[in-house]
């Protein structure tokens, strides 16, 4: 609440794959503090890039600025 911010995770997972949310929870749990642990995580088929292949940062942060779980 103090600096109104969370980190969302976007996680890729290969074709076929499936990944509960609890599960990557359970696993990340233990290597950070509780207070980097993020509240949700979105799964999404691919990340977008730009034509050198660089994550469209700017592009992410504004499809999901507005996400709640």
């Amino acid at each position: 609440p103090k600096w109104m911010e969370r980190p969302l995770p976007l996680v890729v997972t290969p074709d076929g794959a499936t990944l509960a949310k609890q599960n990557l929870a359970k696993e990340i749990e233990s290597r950070f503090a509780k207070w980097w642990l993020p509240e949700d995580y979105v799964f999404i088929d691919e990340i977008p890039k730009t034509s050198t292949g660089k994550f469209m940062k700017r592009a992410l942060r504004e499809q999901y600025a507005d996400y709640c779980e």
